[in-house]
């Protein structure tokens, strides 16, 4: 099983590619397709979820950062969803339906933020978990943890006063994402069948 296992880094590599686009081609003026964007971090957090819940069944050695790695792809097809269903129905809507479009948009945000938080939490947990290792694998625990703390109080300030901390907040849970996506292949791949 844990070659299914393996699935999860890469789908948070998808992650990080798709929200690094994102950023450029907003930045960059150019007019994109959101929804094809949105819809591939969809499911990869549908299947990052799956995948995250079958570790949790197999009593995972790593079950506290599979259950974090869960929670967050779940509260991240939620947030997705209400950008692609809500955001382009509720702007369109007109000057008396601001109020609405930005509760809804206020309330996609804190998701986003809580997402980012639980992978930092993750990358904490599987970054603790591989400095019993040696060389790579310690350093690469070490900025697992670094990245994870980052990502923890950035995202926390996020949830806490809302869309001023999106860019630092989404930076700090894109380089979490990615150190946990590193670190959690490393870790797959060196243990035995069964013990993810």
């Amino acid at each position: 099983m844990t070659r299914y296992l393996q699935a999860v880094p890469l789908a948070m590599i998808v992650l990080v590619v798709t929200q690094l686009s994102y950023v450029a081609l907003s930045n960059s003026g150019f007019e994109m397709h959101r929804m094809v964007i949105w819809t591939t971090e969809a499911v990869a957090f549908l299947g990052i979820t799956v995948l995250a819940l079958v570790a949790l069944a197999q009593n995972s050695r790593l079950a506290p950062a599979w259950a974090a790695i869960a929670v967050s792809g779940v509260l991240n097809v939620v947030q997705v969803g209400m950008g692609l269903a809500m955001f382009g129905p509720l702007k369109d809507a007109g000057e008396a339906m601001a109020p609405a479009y930005e509760a809804v948009v206020a309330g996609a945000f804190f998701l986003y933020f809580a997402g980012k938080w639980l992978f930092g939490l993750a990358a904490i947990l599987v970054g603790a978990a591989m400095l019993r290792g040696t060389g790579l694998a310690k350093a690469a625990g070490v900025l697992a943890i670094l990245s994870g703390l980052a990502a923890m109080a950035v995202n926390l300030l996020g949830m806490a006063t809302g869309m001023a901390w999106i860019f630092p907040a989404g930076a700090a849970g894109t380089a979490a994402t990615l150190l946990l996506a590193i670190a959690l292949a490393m870790t797959l791949w060196e243990r035995p069948e069964g013990q993810p």
